[in-house]
């Protein structure tokens, strides 16, 4: 397992965003953002998020997080 990092929105009494467009106070529904500034996009762009914040936070996950694209190189044989 590997630290990864997401991003959430938050409104100004500390629910969460969801997939549905409301707000919880369960962050197990809240809408998770891998790309800092996808959240971002989505809180210019929803108008339920006015007064809202991107909150970082770090979970466990299965699968790591890769940011760089692997090379492959062959031998030349």
């Amino acid at each position: 397992m590997a630290m990864v990092t997401r991003y959430s929105i938050q409104d100004e009494v500390g629910r969460f965003l969801t997939i549905d467009g409301f707000f919880a106070y369960d962050d197990a529904d809240a809408v998770e953002f891998r790309d800092e500034d996808e959240a971002y996009e989505e809180l210019a762009t929803n108008p339920e998020c006015r007064g809202c914040t991107v909150e970082t936070y770090q979970r466990l996950s299965d699968f790591p997080d890769f940011t760089a694209t692997p090379s492959i190189e062959k031998e030349a044989a």
